[in-house]
């Protein structure tokens, strides 16, 4: 059951054509175009907060300047040095909490930056409301699907802008249709 929120909530996430988004967990997305990294970054700025789990926080390394970083973890505690008020935040709420929380902060877009257990998560709860999906001309054959097992009865979606980024890469947006 779609629940409907205030808030836009954009999955943001770069794939080879098998559909995978890493060779192996905690692998840095090093594979894409620095178009693709420009768009993101672009796109996690304008909206001011990007949520991550962290697994995908560790391959990063670290925060992203100038706007709020959540991350998932099931233990917010082993990351408490690390932990910066207005940049960084560890958290082990709901998916709809978190947006609950933003919401009131006066948050009208956040970025779901992955891996496929987050995605999965905000998925299952009926938060998106668009997928933004780089295709990067890239086969891994094994690797991490851009979704862990999700289970919906049927999830639709609108293509509603393709775009080439660079080095042979499709920039697909699509509507989640609820």
């Amino acid at each position: 059951m779609p629940l409907t929120n205030r808030m836009k909530i954009i999955l943001i996430a770069a794939i080879t054509i098998d559909g995978k988004i890493a060779k192996y967990s905690g692998h840095t997305v090093d594979w894409t175009s620095k178009n693709d990294k420009q768009f993101f970054r672009d796109e996690t700025k304008k909206a001011g907060v990007v949520i991550f789990g962290s697994t995908t926080y560790r391959a990063i390394g670290r925060p992203m300047p100038q706007r709020l970083n959540i991350i998932m973890t099931r233990n917010p505690n082993r990351f408490s040095d690390e932990e910066e008020k207005g940049l960084i935040e560890f958290t082990n709420e709901s998916p709809n909490a978190i947006i609950a929380r933003l919401t009131t902060q006066g948050y009208e877009t956040a970025v779901i930056g992955g891996g496929s257990e987050i995605y999965s998560l905000f998925l299952k709860s009926w938060l998106i409301n668009e997928i933004y999906l780089t295709i990067a001309p890239r086969i891994f054959g094994q690797g991490v699907n851009l979704f862990s097992e999700i289970d919906l009865d049927d999830l639709t979606l609108e293509l509603f802008d393709v775009s080439r980024l660079g080095a042979g890469e499709v920039l697909l947006k699509y509507h989640v249709l609820l």
